[in-house]
């Protein structure tokens, strides 16, 4: 019985630091939504979002008529959102995945595809900036990095490139565009997909939105929004998404 427990204990741990999010977008008439302190039309509003911002939506925490959300942008990094004003990627194109590996993962819709290469993260002090006992490491080529819950991030993957052919464009970002995302080297479940073999692809008329919640089930898990738009990178944004 006390071995029991001690597994059950040890299982609710780990559960305690995954988050299972949602991911929708802003869709309001006015072209902005009240991001709200409580689920509630009478909260103080904290912040606003502009049409089409991305943000991760942690049923867990909402109601029937709030999104519990979270977002780069908010303070704190999360709110509520009336329902209303969120669109889960309805009538969008979802895509698939055509083949992944270890280093490769390829998307497709059509003839259009979008191409994850990675490789074994480039480790050296002297990109990191010192912080605090608790969080080592604040800043990586004095940017905000992500993945590690501020430890260095040995062992782990970075991004080498996102090939994305779609709507007749090319558009590719490079290391140095991705350098501050890592991620695990192996899959979190033995057998499975490697963290950027589980991105949510949506495209849609102008609009192509790539989504993939990197360095799961613990502290460091995050998101990261890649929002592609007339052929053109509009926004790269992310978020920590542990409660």
């Amino acid at each position: 019985m006390r071995k029991m427990k001690i597994i059950f204990g040890l299982v609710l741990m780990i559960l305690g630091n995954q988050v299972f999010a949602q991911y929708g977008f802003i869709d309001d008439l006015d072209g902005a939504v009240n991001v709200r302190a409580t689920n509630s039309l009478h909260s103080k509003v904290i912040a606003k979002l502009n049409n089409g911002e991305v943000v991760s939506i942690i049923d867990d925490y909402s109601d029937h008529h709030f999104d519990y959300v979270l977002n780069s942008e908010l303070p704190n990094h999360s709110g509520f959102i009336h329902k209303s004003r969120i669109n889960r990627f309805k009538n969008f194109q979802k895509w698939k995945i055509e083949s992944n590996s270890k280093f490769h993962a390829q998307y497709r819709s059509g003839q259009a595809t979008v191409k994850i290469e990675t490789q074994p993260a480039q480790i050296n002090l002297k990109d990191f900036k010192f912080g605090s006992i608790t969080q080592p490491f604040q800043r990586y080529k004095n940017k905000d990095f992500f993945g590690t819950d501020g430890q260095l991030p040995k062992g782990s993957l970075q991004f080498k490139s996102i090939d994305v052919q779609w709507n007749g464009n090319k558009i590719s970002l490079s290391s140095k565009d991705l350098e501050q995302y890592f991620f695990p080297s192996t899959p979190r479940v033995k057998g499975g997909k490697q963290d950027f073999a589980e991105a949510e692809i949506y495209s849609k008329d102008k609009d192509l939105y790539i989504i993939n919640t990197l360095a799961t089930g613990g502290a460091a898990q995050y998101v990261l929004v890649i929002h592609i738009q007339n052929g053109k990178i509009l926004d790269i944004r992310a978020w920590n998404e542990s409660i």
